[in-house]
């Protein structure tokens, strides 16, 4: 079936519609993968991008400056690139417009960072991608954050947990607001119930931009009894006010 539908619609690159060297999914192209942002010199606390590499490195090294002076809530985040065109349009067009035919492809991209010897030895309990209200949830039609880190779950072999955490306050949209804003809009917006018992979770959002959001989740999760607290992200923002 797949044969005669590459032959009825070839496969194109997302971003140019070019039909060569095509990568992720068979959906993007080698040229313009290669204007993906890296986030290869990263705070291992925060996520930030902290400087450009030329090197690829095997893992992220260093704390930030502000990490040093208050470290955040959460133990860790991992994000393979940065918040920037062209991985901007995909993301929003993905949540935004609906196009789930981006999940494949975003999955893709991030599966290719991951380190192959990731929690060998301290396996999570579980990933919990970041929840959204009902209200948005229906208006959505789906939670981009569970489309997109459901195939890399499955080929960790990680369990993903969406029920029982639960976002109880419609917040407003996180876009456009400072940092503080956004820590006031997502006070308490959310709920857990750990009735499994987790000691170790990865909280999974397609983005971190404050870390806001992460953060106040990270708070609940380790009120109600998680130890350790990870954050992934396909894509980390540069440092804004």
């Amino acid at each position: 079936m797949k044969k005669i539908l590459d032959f009825l619609y070839p496969p194109r690159c997302q971003l140019c519609g070019g039909a060569y060297d095509l990568f992720y999914a068979g959906q993007l192209c080698a040229p313009c993968a290669a204007d993906f942002r890296l986030n290869e010199s990263a705070c291992h606390a925060c996520g930030i991008p902290v400087g450009v590499s030329k090197i690829s490195l095997p893992h992220q090294v260093g704390i930030c400056g502000a990490c040093t002076k208050k470290p955040p809530v959460y133990d860790s985040c991992w994000s393979p690139f940065i918040y920037a065109q062209p991985l901007e349009w995909m993301i929003q067009q993905l949540k935004f417009n609906a196009k789930l035919n981006l999940v494949p492809v975003l999955s893709s991209l991030m599966s290719a960072r991951l380190h192959q010897g990731l929690y060998k030895n301290n396996r999570p309990d579980a990933i919990i991608p970041m929840p959204l209200h009902n209200m948005r949830l229906k208006q959505r039609g789906f939670n981009q954050s569970h489309l997109l880190i459901k195939p890399v779950a499955n080929a960790l072999n990680l369990p993903i947990n969406i029920n029982s955490c639960e976002r109880v306050r419609d917040t407003e949209h996180q876009t456009g607001k400072n940092a503080r804003q956004r820590q006031q809009n997502i006070k308490n917006a959310f709920t857990y119930k750990n009735e499994h018992n987790y000691q170790h979770v990865i909280v999974f959002d397609d983005v971190v931009t404050t870390g806001s959001s992460v953060s106040e989740l990270t708070k609940t999760l380790k009120q109600s009894g998680v130890k350790r607290v990870d954050i992934w992200c396909l894509a980390r923002a540069e440092k804004i006010n």
